[in-house]
């Protein structure tokens, strides 16, 4: 089993390792920044309103169901479409926002837009970008796992940041997924005090299917055990959870060591919907799968904020 965990000195504030990585941080910090004037040199203005959902923390912010609820709501009143950058190692991804939203897919995200645009789509719903300055966002949307917030606050390799703490003012909007986190929003304040602040959660829509049952639950998801939890807060009882790598492709012979595992102890297997993407095809009907829900408060106001 291939299994890849954020680094525990990035949830430190203090921490020797963290400290001795700072000269690498500072090379990324520069190579960031050449990268975008060398971007925005070249950047095009493509006449299609653009939403950026994006994030400071690498990883596991919960981008893809936003951008799925997003698209729920807008399309209700709008033509819009939903654009990911194509990488054959995101698949998973992709088959996911496919199956949920009008998806169009691109070498570059530029490609993507210009054919949104000449396709009649009003709106288009970036998932990730925030990074990429080769396009003008109109609206750009933070995502934020309440219970990690921002780790220590650094940035890579020093800490999980993708960006510093003060790029929060090119967003104007924050979902923070969890409960209510006061440090959180005092710190989005300071750097942005005009930012509108939101909170979602995940439900569960298919409890039925896993109420009191005895599962061996595999997953490859960048917060695996926030999935295992929402599991078991719905009375699903794990024997066996297994972890995997985030956007981990299953072949056959992964499904089959988990089937026989199972088998075993006599447990069914359940997975994400995500996960359920990447498995061979002959093996789906074997799996459940999480349905999950994103809800946002607010949701009216987000949507009248947004368009």
């Amino acid at each position: 089993m291939s299994l890849l965990k954020s680094p525990k000195f990035w949830t430190k504030k203090h921490s020797l390792i963290s400290i001795l990585l700072y000269p690498l941080s500072i090379l990324y910090l520069i190579i960031i920044f050449l990268n975008k004037k060398i971007q925005i040199i070249s950047s095009k203005n493509i006449e299609i309103k653009t939403i950026c959902v994006g994030n400071l923390y690498i990883g596991g912010t919960g981008k893809t169901p936003t951008v799925i609820k997003l698209y729920e709501m807008i399309s209700k009143n709008k033509n819009c479409c939903v654009i990911k950058k194509f990488r054959k190692q995101h698949m998973d991804e992709i088959n996911l926002l496919k199956k949920f939203t009008n998806l169009i897919t691109g070498r570059t995200r530029v490609q993507a837009l210009i054919q949104a645009k000449e396709k009649g789509n009003k709106i288009a719903i970036m998932d990730d970008g925030m990074q990429d300055f080769t396009f003008k966002k109109n609206i750009s949307i933070l995502c934020i796992k309440s219970k990690q917030g921002f780790g220590n606050q650094k940035i890579l390799p020093s800490g999980p940041l993708r960006e510093p703490l003060c790029n929060i003012k090119n967003y104007q909007i924050t979902i923070i997924n969890g409960e209510k986190n006061n440090q959180i929003e005092e710190l989005l304040n300071k750097y942005n005090k005009d930012m509108s602040i939101y909170y979602s959660n995940y439900e569960l829509i298919n409890k039925d299917q896993i109420y009191n049952k005895k599962f061996l639950a595999f997953s490859g998801i960048a917060d695996n055990q926030n999935f295992f939890s929402l599991l078991e807060t719905n009375k699903a009882t794990l024997i066996i959870k297994k972890e995997f790598n985030d956007h981990f492709i299953f072949n056959d012979k992964h499904i089959l060591n988990l089937i026989n595992e199972a088998k075993i102890k006599n447990l069914e297997l359940i997975t994400t919907e995500k996960n359920h993407q990447n498995i061979p095809d002959k093996y789906k009907d074997v799996v459940h799968y999480a349905k999950i829900k994103l809800n946002i408060n607010d949701e009216n106001k987000l949507i009248n904020e947004i368009c």
